[in-house]
Order: C-alpha cells, then structure tokens, then sequence
C-alpha cells in the first residue's frame, strides 16, 4: 500500500501585474494571443493569459521580495511600487500596439485611469448598441488595425487619414462614428493614418411602407465621422508604437474633416452605412476623388 502524500509547504506569489483587456470594436473584455511586456531598466517580462483572461505577470526584476513575501497589509504594496512601461503587441495583427506607464505592484485589476483628467479617472468607451457606455475601469482598450475584418457581423467604416495642408499621413488619430447623436464605434489610426471603425450594428431603423416592401435586410443609417487629432511638430516621425495617454488625449483635441478641398474647402457630412456593406469615406478634390480622407487640424 502506498501512503497518501503530504503537503508540506504551499508556496504563494504575489503578482504584481493583472491587467484585463478591452476589444473596443467587440465590446468584449477578452483578447488571446496578445503579447504584454512589463519593461524595466533593461529587462523584458512577458505577462501570460490565465483562464479567466487576465493578463498576469510574474518575475519582474526588483519585484522578486514582494511576489515571494506577505502582502497583507496597504504598507507592503506602496514600499515595493516602481514605475515600468507596459507595451502591448498583437502578432496576430488584429489590434494596433501601445504602450503605457505602470506603478507596480498593482493590487486587484490593474486600473488604467486617464491622467490628462484632474482628477485621473476611467475612460468611457462606446460599448455594445452604444448604451450604457463603457467606464474602463479595471480594463485597458484595445483597438483595431485596418486589416481586421468580420463577416459581416459588425459594421466596417474604413479610411486613410491624411493631414490637409501637410499630406502627412494623420498617424495614431481617433475616429468616430455617430448613429442619431450617440456615439457607436471608436478606432485608431495606424502610423500611415489607416483606420478602422468596427462596431455592432444599432437597432433597424423604423421601416417605412413602400409598394414593393423593401428587403428585410435593407438597413441604411447616416454616420456622422468626427476625428480627434494632434498633429506632430514638423520633422519629428510618428512614434513606431504610441503612448496610450497621448492618443486618448487627442479626445480633448476635436479636428474638421474634409468633404471637399475646393476653394473653400467643405466639412464631411454624414455619410449612408448600409447593412454589411463596409463603408470606405474619401475627400474629393478639384481633381476628383483622392484615395485619403483629409483631417484639417487648424
């Protein structure tokens, strides 16, 4: 007969990081695959998925006394804290990189908190049928790169922004699209200004008779784009990977885009949205129509 075993020791790490992400397009607080680095002075430590779908990382450098010690008590947590970048990579190419500061260790859900806010406090994000709004609390967004796409199921509007006057190209703006005044999907352009909006589709408008009735399919909404956008110093690249604080900051920074570059040039009405037709919006020039859509930011 074989003894039972013993346990003789149970050995608990205190992780200094857990950090649950946001699919802003999906309205989902999930994401696999993602790469989630804590950076510090010359050290690299990857955070892994768990089964609930939070990141956590472990073996960070100069946290190794506080993951193996007693954290019980508030004092424990605030001796050990030090500042770190936290970068944040899809090699699946759904969403766009970013990165931000953290003080670790964190205690509970790493809460990111918008910090050009007096006081800090969470970002509020479309979700889902666009109500109630998202308060990131507990949650970091993750957005979008122009080459996701989805069968279908989410509405798709889709531009390459260009900064009217400079032809740069608008790097790491925000664009969003209104459906009946409430704002329904948010996107990030990449560092060429290529944006994706992608967001659940709202509820049917309100049929209209007609003789032949329409297809049961046949939804067609107006969207209103508006970009928030703060171009940088002439002569400085766009970063390869933006501060998340500096893109949402933009939010603060409302831009006018183009319909036309004629003389005077003509702000962007709404534009037709139709079901599972992706939508592709442009600026006409005098020439015809261009391959950008131009953000004029003065």
């Amino acid at each position: 007969m074989t003894a039972g075993a013993r346990v003789l020791e149970t050995v608990r790490r205190n992780a200094p990081l857990g950090l649950r992400v946001f699919d802003v397009a999906a309205a989902a607080a999930w994401a696999d695959g993602l790469e989630i680095d804590v950076v510090g002075r010359g050290s690299r430590t990857r955070a892994l998925a768990n089964r609930s779908g939070i990141y956590c990382a472990f073996g960070i450098p100069g946290l190794n006394g506080f993951e193996l010690g007693g954290a019980a008590d508030a004092a424990a947590w605030a001796g050990a804290l030090r500042r770190y970048r936290i970068e944040v990579r899809d090699p699946a190419g759904r969403f766009l990189p970013f990165a931000f500061p953290a003080d670790l260790p964190a205690k509970g859900l790493f809460n990111w908190l918008a910090p050009w806010m007096s006081p800090p406090q969470p970002l509020v994000l479309p979700t889902e049928h666009g109500s109630p709004p998202a308060a990131m609390a507990s949650q970091v967004p993750l957005f979008s790169s122009s080459a996701r796409t989805f069968p279908g199921t989410l509405a798709q509007i889709r531009a390459q922004l260009r900064e009217f006057g400079t032809d740069r190209p608008a790097a790491w703006c925000l664009l969003t699209a209104s459906i009946d005044g409430l704002v329904r999907g948010l996107g990030l352009a990449d560092g060429e200004g290529r944006v994706a909006v992608l967001f659940p589709y709202p509820e049917p408008p309100k049929p209209v008779l007609t003789s032949p009735p329409s297809p049961i399919n046949d939804f067609r909404w107006d969207a209103e784009l508006a970009a928030y956008y703060l171009p940088r110093p002439v002569g400085l690249p766009a970063p390869s990977i933006p501060d998340l604080a500096d893109v949402l900051a933009q939010l603060a920074a409302p831009c006018l885009l183009l319909q036309s570059t004629a003389s005077p040039p003509e702000p962007l009405v709404a534009q037709p949205l139709e079901y599972r037709v992706p939508l592709t919006v442009r600026t006409a020039t005098p020439d015809g129509p261009s391959s950008y859509l131009f953000v004029n930011p003065a």
